[in-house]
């Protein structure tokens, strides 16, 4: 594993004066600069960000046995920041930052674990669809004056499925389950198949338990591994086998799901239309199985009848339903911006209105951010200078 990017005198430069550039725009828009420890501890992001990201966090003990991690990310310290100074979450707040973040890539293990970020933490904003645009517009206007004037923009909403889940009554175990898939398309239809297929042989006993009360279930399992001499595994406790026991047993006490459900779900997240199709395509999609999420599609339109206003034409804005970004905390809006040649995202941001609560806040506190990727912005210039 390279520690970090092989940097020379010239890229060191280069990443200062488009960093310097980022910060200037960042800063017209009145976000206030920033900086975080790069140690911090692991729970904070071991919680929130998605299992994907779990197993790229660098984690470590501290010298007094706690548990800690090279940052990687700088949207949740920024939060912290934001909640450390206003407690009561009472007032609107954009702080913005640069720095490095660390993540490991088990798929490619020769690249470096280091990479730097620029971005924004918009709190408490009075009008959430306002907030939404003006974080897309100012991350293309960031991008553009960095140096990179064409980009592609793909846009989604995290609450749109929220809120079909929600409206199909699902168990909350499987939506849980199903919502934390639905950004990893074979793993998703892994897991509708098993949802909607016949019981697992053997499961009549599992679905006794899940029908109990959720302590009397716990107790059950719990005597029954200790009686059939189970034995921790690896890392795992007999508490944490009996939890995942629990949902298995849930799992087969709930009814099956049905195969049309299992298809709408796949068929809602497999739209990409040009932004200005796509509440039609999803209407038509929800209503012959008498399903609204209106609420969830009428802040959509609100949010692309801004960004008309704003000058900015829809039907060049890709819309995906299954477009999530990889952090578990956000909740609603999302974008990405990629170069016409680039693989990776060069930034990208989405709103997170659940996270302050997780992190202390006594009442639910709209937020939402963006980063710009310094190196891959870099890349892109470069190849397109």
């Amino acid at each position: 594993m390279i520690a970090a990017p092989p940097y020379d005198a010239t890229t060191i430069a280069a990443l200062e004066e488009q960093t310097s550039t980022l910060l200037s725009e960042f800063r017209a828009y009145g976000a206030e600069r920033v900086e975080h420890a790069i140690v911090q501890p692991a729970d904070a992001f071991l919680d929130r960000m998605g299992e994907e990201l779990r197993r790229r966090t660098y984690v470590f003990a501290g010298p007094d046995g706690s548990e800690l991690c090279l940052r990687p990310d700088l949207t949740i310290p920024t939060a912290q920041t934001y909640l450390a100074r206003n407690p009561n979450c009472d007032q609107a707040l954009k702080l913005c930052y640069a720095g490095p973040v660390f993540r490991h890539d088990p798929a490619a293990p020769d690249q470096p674990g280091q990479s730097f970020q620029a971005g924004v933490e918009s709190f408490n904003a009075s009008d959430a669809a306002t907030a939404d645009v003006e974080a897309l517009l100012l991350t293309h206007s960031a991008v553009t004056k960095a140096g990179l004037p064409h980009t592609r923009v793909t846009i989604g909403d995290v609450g749109l499925f929220q809120e079909l889940l929600d409206a199909m009554s699902l168990p909350a175990h499987w939506a849980a389950k199903i919502r934390r898939r639905a950004w990893q398309p074979d793993r998703l239809r892994e897991l509708l198949k098993r949802l909607s297929g016949p019981a697992e042989p053997g499961s009549e006993f599992l679905s006794h338990i899940g029908k109990l009360p959720p302590e009397q279930a716990r107790d059950v399992l719990h005597d029954s591994l200790q009686l059939s001499g189970i034995k921790p595994i690896g890392t795992r406790t007999l508490d944490e086998i009996t939890e995942r026991f629990l949902e298995r047993a849930a799992d087969a006490a709930a009814p099956r799901l049905s195969p049309e459900s299992a298809e709408l779900i796949e068929a809602f997240l497999a739209i990409k239309r040009p932004a200005s199709r796509a509440i039609r395509a999803i209407q038509n999609l929800v209503r012959p199985s008498s399903i609204s999420i209106d609420p969830a599609l009428f802040a959509l339109k609100r949010r692309l009848d801004k960004l008309l206003h704003a000058g900015c034409d829809t039907s060049d804005i890709e819309f995906e339903t299954q477009f999530g970004r990889n952090m578990e905390y956000y909740s609603g809006f999302v974008f990405e911006l990629r170069s016409p040649e680039a693989t990776f995202p060069l930034a990208g941001g989405g709103r997170y209105d659940n996270l302050l609560s997780t992190l202390g806040s006594l009442k639910k506190t709209p937020a939402i951010g963006l980063a710009v990727f310094a190196e891959r912005l870099a890349a892109a210039k470069a190849a397109t200078s």
